[in-house]
């Protein structure tokens, strides 16, 4: 029997779609099936670390209020630390502002120090004890084959936008040690809002768990694997 045949008039629609709901008057109508495309985790020998930190407030405020900026386009040019900036205290020892510039703790550059790692800068912030503005100068190159690199700019050959750091290191890039801190090839993000990813060794990794560190977190830098082309 068609019980959707026995309403015929329009005052009778919301009964019919609630009919509808129990499965009476028809088939339903199918919802499409939403595939997503199937992540690959990237495969390779683990040859370093990533490390990020949490995050903290602003160190200049939001827009283009910051030095070191390209007067035409705003991009970032050197980061340079505000002496006025106030670090709320809190737990962790490594933070990212939300306008990209790392701050360490005082555990954080004793550890550095007491391992003599090279190539390491740590600015003190006046209004802020206990606190640094830290860079790493030494360079480890990751592959840019995924990277996005978008519009360069002809006043200061900056990009408006480099993004996607990648899980692999650059075929050139030597590693002659498994204990060292250093600072990707290019700074990560938008306009000002820019900076590198650091990069330690598997055993600087293991140094700081522990060490005791916290607010750390990392995420693997592998050696791509050789296709065989002959399998």
């Amino acid at each position: 029997m068609d019980i959707m045949g026995l309403f015929t008039n329009k005052n009778t629609i919301m009964l019919k779609q609630l009919l509808r709901l129990f499965g009476f008057g028809g088939e339903q109508e199918k919802k499409p099936v939403v595939r997503y495309p199937k992540l690959v985790k990237p495969r390779g020998k683990l040859v370093a670390k990533k490390v990020y930190g949490y995050d903290a407030d602003f160190m200049y405020g939001r827009g283009t209020t910051e030095p070191g900026l390209c007067p035409v386009c705003h991009n970032s040019l050197k980061k340079i630390p505000n002496p006025d900036y106030r670090m709320k205290k809190r737990k962790g020892d490594m933070f990212y502002t939300y306008d990209s510039f790392c701050i360490v703790s005082e555990k954080f550059k004793r550890f550095c120090e007491l391992n003599e790692y090279e190539g390491l800068a740590f600015t003190s912030l006046p209004k802020s004890p206990g606190y640094y503005y830290f860079e790493a100068k030494n360079i480890f190159k990751l592959d840019i084959k995924d990277t996005k690199f978008t519009n360069k700019r002809e006043c200061c050959g900056c990009y408006d936008e480099i993004i996607h750091p990648s899980s692999y290191k650059a075929k050139e890039q030597h590693i002659a040690t498994d204990d060292f801190i250093c600072r990707t090839e290019y700074c990560y993000g938008s306009y000002y809002d820019k900076s590198p990813v650091l990069i330690v060794g598997t055993k600087t990794a293991l140094k700081m768990k522990e060490a005791g560190l916290s607010g750390l977190f990392f995420k693997n830098v592998l050696e791509k694997r050789e296709q065989n082309p002959h399998p």
